[in-house]
């Protein structure tokens, strides 16, 4: 792993992996209304247009470390799916537009419908069939990721990162796992990091 210097200055390129620490750090939203904090069934998540209305994803992700002179690469959201399935939903990516995103409230008063998002967004649309316990990687995100490390007031704390529905076909979704069904399921953020040079 690439070391930083006594000024906190990048020397080589480094992989980040960050996963979802605890329970409240991830969830689903259905219809705009309503947070499940630990998936809506059997802590799985659904993504996607489930035959009522659309379904999110709401993820945050502490500590992301960036050095004072590093650049993002590459980013990708990894997740497992919890089923086997052959359904053909339709996502964008967003980011949380916020300093330091706080985890959700059980309740869902600050659900990811309530919170301002990036102008960033990010398209993804699973083209194959996806296998239980099989991990996946979005598109890169590293817009999206950009604009959250910029804002004049982040504190490096956490980010926070939403898998929206995007107009799927009626049913047409994914199910992965939420934290609570065992922490390594829990989604991933994989930052490729370099020195910036510039």
């Amino acid at each position: 792993m690439a070391k930083l210097r006594t000024d906190n200055k990048l020397e080589k390129n480094i992989l980040t992996k960050l996963q979802i620490l605890i329970g409240s750090d991830d969830g689903e939203e259905d219809y705009d209304t309503t947070w499940y904090p630990n998936g809506f069934a059997s802590n799985q998540i659904s993504i996607g247009h489930d035959g009522t209305g659309s379904c999110d994803g709401g993820f945050r992700f502490l500590r992301p470390v960036i050095p004072n002179n590093a650049k993002i690469v590459k980013a990708v959201i990894r997740v497992k799916s919890a089923v086997n399935s052959t359904k053909r939903p339709v996502f964008v990516i967003k980011g949380l537009k916020e300093p330091s995103s706080n985890t959700f409230a059980a309740g869902g008063a600050d659900r990811p419908s309530t919170r301002v998002k990036t102008t960033a967004t990010v398209a993804w649309t699973p083209g194959a069939d996806w296998a239980i316990n099989t991990w996946y990687d979005s598109p890169d995100i590293k817009a999206i990721i950009d604009e959250l490390i910029t804002q004049p007031e982040y504190t490096g704390k956490a980010l926070g990162l939403v898998i929206e529905d995007n107009s799927s076909p009626s049913n047409q979704y994914e199910n992965i796992y939420d934290f609570n069904s065992g922490a390594a399921n829990a989604a991933r953020l994989i930052l490729t990091i370099a020195p910036n040079i510039n």
